[in-house]
């Protein structure tokens, strides 16, 4: 192709047509074409939400929240290693050894800790997810005994308050 020739003319030359359409996308659509904009160099960033307060603080060079300690990445890989070589690297409800995490018994959110190694027990994906799951499909439910050791239990009912093991 001589660099003086258009578009038009080198899709005639190779038998090629092209025909942009530009499509009006729905409103839900956004939200993933936004996430794909927003790629940077490999690394998938999303859209956090932050509360004016959040935000001042941000500005002025603070934390992003007040309250709980969180254990910074490092600290959380330590942690982490510590939970997983604990339990021997398999899951301690159903006993797989693959695609090992770590679960917070008590969720930070009310009032748990990152760094109480009694409250974190290793689950395998599947178990990890039925620690959230409806009580109509059956809610895994962990109690800590101390010294990392665990009770599992599934419970199944219609919801939390009428529930049966």
């Amino acid at each position: 192709m001589s660099p003086g020739m258009g578009a038009a003319s080198w899709q005639t030359l190779l038998g090629l047509r092209f025909d942009v359409r530009f499509v009006r996308l729905p409103t839900w659509a956004w939200a993933n074409v936004g996430l794909i904009l927003m790629r940077r160099s490999k690394i998938f960033r999303s859209r956090v939400r932050v509360g004016l307060a959040s935000r001042r603080r941000i500005r002025a060079g603070g934390p992003l929240a007040l309250g709980r300690t969180s254990a910074s990445l490092e600290a959380w890989r330590e942690i982490r290693t510590q939970v997983l070589a604990r339990a021997r690297w398999v899951c301690q409800a159903c006993g797989v050894r693959t695609r090992l995490e770590v679960h917070h018994v008590i969720k930070r959110a009310q009032g748990g800790s990152a760094f109480d190694l009694d409250r974190l027990v290793a689950l395998c994906l599947p178990c990890h997810a039925q620690t959230d799951a409806p009580y109509r499909r059956g809610r895994l439910v962990i109690h800590p005994l101390g010294g990392g050791r665990f009770t599992f239990e599934v419970i199944r009912g219609i919801d939390k308050w009428a529930t049966r093991s």
